[in-house]
């Protein structure tokens, strides 16, 4: 096993590879650094032949809290600040995106924000029944990327995503799976071996096929990269706003957020 950021993001290289966030204490919190992690990880998975498909999970009964709130305060304190943290989160769901193998993501627990951004950039997204998925975007003052709004769309369609994102609401097992935003659910004691078996499909399958196949799909479905561009500023402006120091500071405290 090799690992990145301090032991934070964990790999594992064999035909199905295991890519792991490590951070059970903080439910899989992204802080700065394993965004980096994410993008260095998938660039070894890159060097690695013998890989055929990767596991996306996490450590412990958490797939991923999102990023870490705590450090919001000193990461968007300037917009220089604010962009390099965005483009690296964005670099890091554009590489595991664009891994030339399959990847599959493999949800337990709390799967939030950021963590949901990871999961829409694998290629299939499997779950147990413990799964809770949001994005509470409009709790903390922020926006989603335009990206990751596109790749929601992409799933669920428009009316869904609204729900999800103007609300801010919990989303579980069962209705995600009905709206499309997970593809498998079991019971907790079933996942392991439910990824297991579908991976290990998967890497008896033509990886040549797969190769093209896969690349042939994110072309056609991939963000309008201009677009996302242009959206960017609407999207940036929050992370400097009023609203943003209130719901940091409300999340924190663990207290509902009160906006002007």
């Amino acid at each position: 096993m090799e690992t990145f950021e301090d032991g934070k993001i964990a790999l594992t290289i064999g035909r199905v590879a295991r890519l792991k966030i490590n951070r059970p204490d903080k439910r899989n919190a992204m802080n700065r650094a394993m965004w980096r992690g994410i993008t260095e990880a998938c660039g070894r998975l890159s060097e690695h032949p013998e890989v055929r498909v990767v596991v996306f999970g996490g450590v412990g009964p958490h797939f991923c809290s999102g990023a870490d709130i705590s450090e919001f305060a000193e990461t968007y304190a300037s917009d220089a600040t604010a962009e390099q943290y965005n483009s690296g989160y964005r670099a890091a769901e554009t590489v595991l995106r664009n891994l030339s193998v399959p990847v599959i993501a493999e949800i337990r627990g709390a799967c939030l924000g950021g963590g949901l951004g990871l999961a829409l950039s694998a290629d299939l997204r499997f779950s147990d029944e413990t799964a809770k998925i949001a994005v509470t975007a409009s709790k903390l003052g922020i926006s989603y990327s335009a990206e990751d709004c596109a790749r929601l769309i992409e799933k669920i369609g428009v009316t869904r995503t609204k729900d999800m994102l103007l609300s801010a609401r919990t989303i579980a097992s069962q209705e995600a799976l009905s709206w499309g935003l997970v593809d498998r659910v079991v019971a907790p004691e079933g996942l392991t071996d439910l990824v297991d078996s579908y991976a290990e499909d998967l890497a008896a399958r033509s990886r040549a096929s797969l190769r093209a196949m896969k690349f042939i799909i994110n072309a056609i479905a991939e963000p309008n990269a201009k677009l996302c561009d242009e959206l960017r500023a609407t999207y940036s402006q929050l992370f400097r706003g009023p609203d943003l120091v209130e719901g940091a500071k409300a999340f924190l405290q663990k207290r509902e957020p009160v906006f002007d």
